[in-house]
């Protein structure tokens, strides 16, 4: 048991350090993206389309072409909501071979379908300040349905959603359990031995 244990505890530490890496390291031009992609997305749904979203560092800058000048703008701190990054590096590394073919292509599968939870977290928290956290103009412009959807939406997601969605995406592009070589060799063993010839 303990044989096994220690392999996977390396393994494992190794790849929450390289999860580390990357989602420090990258996190200032991941922001800059992450901008690029959910900023159209948000605007679609408004009439007439106002959002802007200002990538500065980590955080995002909530700009609205509607807003007075000398007030500020909200922010949205985004290393909070891509923290599962390292999670399913981590998650991905403790794997069988992690650097087979088929465990590196999962990874890269399920890091591009996490980007797609990162741009839905964006818009979940951005409708949740527009809905909460701007006084009178977010009672006048969201009715109380609103208010609680994204609301509770934005709370699941930093509380369940964040490091839920790391494990499924990992139980979801992981390679398929392989048969251990040993247990492939005793199953040849035991089929030589029942297919071998009667002595007379």
């Amino acid at each position: 048991m303990l044989k096994d244990l220690w392999p996977n505890l390396a393994k494992g530490a190794a790849g929450f350090l390289l999860g580390l890496a990357l989602w420090w390291g990258l996190s200032a031009p991941y922001a800059r993206l992450l901008a690029t992609l959910t900023e159209p997305l948000i605007r679609m749904a408004e009439r007439p389309a106002v959002t802007r979203l200002i990538a500065g560092g980590t955080e995002l800058t909530i700009d609205r072409d509607d807003f007075p000048r000398s007030s500020p703008r909200p922010g949205l701190t985004l290393m909070d909501l891509t923290a599962n990054i390292v999670l399913l590096t981590t998650l991905f590394a403790v794997n069988r071979r992690p650097i087979s073919d088929r465990n590196i292509l999962g990874f890269v599968l399920a890091s591009l379908a996490l980007v797609a939870v990162h741009i839905a977290a964006i818009i979940v928290n951005v409708e949740s300040i527009y809905a909460l956290r701007l006084g009178p103009w977010s009672e006048r412009n969201y009715g109380a349905f609103a208010r609680n959807f994204w609301g509770a939406g934005a709370h699941f997601y930093s509380l369940i959603g964040v490091f839920g969605a790391g494990f499924a995406l990992w139980w979801l592009f992981r390679p398929s359990t392989e048969v251990p070589l040993d247990s492939r060799k005793s199953d040849r063993r035991k089929t030589a031995k029942n297919t071998r010839a009667p002595s007379r």
